[in-house]
């Protein structure tokens, strides 16, 4: 079989020149209608582009943004930190040193308790030896120094009297 072609022959069909010109009208609408789809489909796509970038560099601004705050924040707490520090260090010297006067008059306080406690102390065992009759210790020594001196008497004139003793005929 042989295929038949049809050649386009604008006498040829029916209606002619003024269906052809519809068919150009509709085919030159439906081209424009096609274009025009493409066009908006390819304008949203690039819409979306356009949103994601805007997207994007509002993120890095916002990034950015929230960076610089932080740093910001960190420099303020460092200097916060820093204030607190000293003051605590200052608070601590302070009661350090309060603490150091108050023990330097406790100590001293205990050592001048601590020696009248033992001059009255030693008051007491003196009055109480006294009341008892048992002579005190200065007593005692006074007596030594008596019983030194009176020993010493006795050897001299021991010595004297042995010395006598021996010059003396025997009868």
């Amino acid at each position: 079989m042989k295929a038949q072609t049809m050649e386009a022959n604008p006498t040829s069909r029916a209606g002619g020149p003024a269906l052809q010109a519809q068919i150009d009208k509709n085919w030159h609408t439906l081209s424009d209608s096609g274009r025009k789809v493409a066009l908006a489909y390819v304008g949203m796509w690039a819409m979306v582009l356009d949103g994601v970038q805007s997207l994007f560099q509002r993120s890095i601004k916002l990034l950015n943004d929230a960076e610089q705050r932080g740093v910001s924040m960190e420099e303020a707490l460092n200097q916060r930190l820093g204030h607190l520090e000293k003051s605590a260090t200052q608070g601590i010297e302070t009661l350090q040193h309060r603490l150091d006067e108050n023990v330097q008059q406790v100590g001293k306080g205990v050592t001048g308790a601590r020696e009248e406690l033992e001059e009255e102390l030693e008051k007491r065992v003196e009055q109480a030896l006294i009341n008892l009759g048992i002579p005190t210790r200065e007593r005692l020594e006074r007596l030594n120094q008596e019983i030194d001196r009176l020993n010493a008497k006795i050897d001299k004139e021991l010595g004297r009297r042995q010395k006598a003793g021996k010059e003396e005929p025997e009868s």
